[in-house]
């Protein structure tokens, strides 16, 4: 038979783990998509931060006369769709509803 605290500690321990695989579960799935100020580039970020997709319209590579200005249009676009993965990443976290952990002598706190 468990000491009683034992049991406490284990069971906090576990409500732990399940608020964490949640909170990676609601990051994994975010997409950001953000469409470049021409609007003919929509790239896809996820909550990791990686480029996974990205939208060109037809014709745009092809009548695109000065490929700086296409370039600059597609990074703005990735840009856009990182700072809107990044912002939905931390309200994630944010909305994180984390178990107490009770303070205990032997367990440094970072403040």
């Amino acid at each position: 038979m468990r000491h009683p605290e034992t049991i406490e500690t284990l069971s906090r321990g576990r409500a732990f783990v399940d608020a964490t695989a949640d909170m990676l579960e609601r990051v994994r799935r975010i997409r950001a998509r953000r469409p470049s100020p021409s609007g003919r580039v929509i790239p896809e970020v996820d909550g990791t931060l990686r480029l996974t997709d990205m939208y060109i319209a037809p014709g745009t590579i092809a009548h695109s006369t000065d490929y700086r200005e296409l370039a600059a249009d597609i990074m703005a676009a990735i840009h856009e769709s990182t700072r809107d993965a990044v912002r939905q990443h931390k309200l994630a976290i944010e909305d994180t509803a984390w178990p107490e952990i009770p303070e205990v002598q032997w367990v440094a706190r970072r403040r």
